[in-house]
């Protein structure tokens, strides 16, 4: 009889910083707190924090979930021409920057794509369903993918916050989607 895998689980990402010697635990339990506080993802609370570099999350995601990762000086290479093989708007709307094409054959082929979000299957299917191609997730920080396209035109420049004076406290606004129509 064979041994199976069964039981078997992979490390938590606090185990894992803990068992590289990256944070103690009382550190990661700060980042718990934190991302319950804040609403947000354990790595975003560490590097808020100042216990992480992005760098270093991005290292320590990439191992956990065995995909490769891409810094930011690799995305700014990332030629126009191949910015422009997928529509504006998918690349908007799903928030991922193309990194290359392989061909195996002349069907199909597979697109490499910097996304901060490598396990996020319906991402991938849109992807795939948009290129024509199957779709390997490249780990890359959202900040990053978001410059990147904005340098390519892709995404607009981020809208200014509105401020209100507090003599305007009892001023109620209306905001509909056709209010920002171009």
């Amino acid at each position: 009889m064979g041994v199976g895998v069964v039981g078997v689980r992979r490390m938590r990402l606090g185990e894992q910083w803990v068992a590289s010697g990256l944070l103690a635990s009382a550190q990661v339990e700060a980042a718990l707190a934190c991302q319950g506080r804040w609403r947000c993802r354990l790595g975003e609370a560490a590097v808020r924090l100042g216990l992480l570099a992005p760098e270093q999350l991005l290292i320590t995601l990439a191992q956990q979930l065995q995909v490769p990762f891409i810094r930011r000086e690799g995305l700014e290479r990332v030629p126009a021409g191949l910015m422009r093989c997928v529509p504006t708007r998918v690349l908007a709307r799903l928030r991922v920057c193309p990194l290359r094409v392989e061909w195996r054959d002349e069907v199909r082929g597979t697109v490499f794509v910097a996304t901060s979000e490598p396990g996020n299957l319906h991402m991938l299917d849109d992807m795939a369903f948009a290129t024509g191609c199957a779709v390997r997730p490249v780990l890359a920080l959202s900040d990053d993918i978001e410059d990147v396209l904005r340098r390519h035109g892709v995404l607009h420049t981020r809208p200014r916050s509105l401020e209100l004076d507090s003599a305007d406290a009892n001023v109620r606004l209306r905001i509909s989607h056709d209010s920002f129509a171009h």
